[in-house]
């Protein structure tokens, strides 16, 4: 028996050793595990912030690269398009309907002052200061009517039958049918751009030529603004162009490789040359403070030749009526002649 003994002994030994290794080899793996956890911990915001930054690069490149593929059919013919393809992995697009109001009138002569009235969804009212008014023409999509009327130094009412809610062009003519004045209220659709990230939801909205930025938690932000340019030339005169650019959309497409056609309805010339009496009204409902944005952004060289008492040496846009803007705005307070472009640009973007 006593043979046995040394041996038991070493067998123990060799057991207690093999369980240090066991524990040892646990202590280890758990160590790693942790270190593991806590770098993934630590690195997780960073992760999940690159991942957002990928996603809206990408929605920013899918925003430029519709938005100028538009504006190379705007300008086009009927019938005019481009089929363009463009990576969606991270986004979705969406039509966005009816979000802005546009509404652009001016005098097309020197002889009178003209005001059209919108009254209801059937009604104008047309007051010619020194009464050369004698008819008027209005166009919509689906129709148009000429009707005449007498002369009056007081408002005439005219009534019709064309749905105008959306969209209408009405020319106030004189007696020989020479346009006099000009007024047309245009409503204007879009597109938006929505990628999904850690806070919720970035937004791109592209409308008439101008794109705006929401995230999940904060208000809509102003990227760029319509295609409004203002400019004097050589002789003084102070030169307006703009287009209202309103994009219909049909089903959207979907997937990695998203398929656009873009196509032209074909541009309408509002007015092109001298106007008198220019004035421009503008609402957003996109986003509480848009209009209130873009007006303040409109006037902010109004507004510092206003603080500053050089309201004489201000040229440019000012308001219409009211110095707030509500009233619509105007160049060189609506008292001078102007070289005045505007046209109105009708998309449609299908997948």
């Amino acid at each position: 028996m006593i043979l046995f003994t040394p041996m038991r002994s070493r067998r123990s030994a060799e057991d207690d050793l093999g369980v240090s290794e066991v524990i040892g080899v646990v202590m280890l793996l758990a160590m790693v595990i942790t270190m593991m956890g806590g770098v993934f911990v630590i690195l997780t915001p960073y992760v999940n912030d690159f991942q957002d930054n990928t996603a809206w690069a990408n929605a920013n490149g899918m925003a430029e690269r519709i938005d100028g593929r538009i504006d190379v059919v705007a300008g086009s013919s009927a019938d005019t398009g481009i089929r363009t393809t463009v990576p969606s992995a991270t986004s979705s697009v969406a039509p966005i309907s009816n979000i802005e109001l546009w509404t652009v009138a001016a005098d097309l002569t020197a002889d009178d002052v003209v005001t059209v009235t919108y009254l209801n969804q059937t009604t104008f009212s047309i007051l010619a200061h020194n009464e050369t008014a004698t008819s008027a023409n209005i166009w919509t999509q689906n129709g148009e009517v000429n009707i005449s009327f007498q002369p009056s130094h007081e408002e005439v009412l005219i009534n019709h039958n064309l749905s105008v809610l959306d969209m209408y062009i009405i020319t106030v003519n004189d007696a020989d049918e020479n346009p006099i004045h000009r007024q047309a209220r245009i409503t204007v659709s879009g597109l938006l751009i929505k990628t999904k990230v850690q806070t919720g939801e970035h937004t791109i909205a592209l409308i008439n030529d101008a794109r705006y930025n929401k995230f999940a938690s904060g208000p809509w932000s102003i990227s760029s603004g319509p295609d409004l340019k203002i400019e004097e030339l050589f002789d003084g005169t102070m030169r307006a162009s703009m287009s209202i650019r309103d994009v219909n959309s049909g089903s959207m497409p979907d997937g990695r490789n998203a398929v656009f056609d873009i196509s032209s309805q074909g541009p309408i010339e509002l007015f092109s040359g001298d106007a008198w009496n220019f004035r421009f009204n503008f609402e957003s409902s996109l986003g509480s403070t848009v209009s209130q944005q873009m007006t303040e952004t409109w006037l902010t060289d109004y507004t510092l030749n206003r603080a500053a008492d050089t309201l004489d040496q201000h040229r440019g846009i000012s308001p219409w009526l009211r110095a707030s803007g509500s009233d619509g705005m105007t160049i060189d307070g609506g008292n001078t002649m102007i070289d005045l472009e505007i046209d109105l640009q009708m998309v449609v973007v299908s997948g």
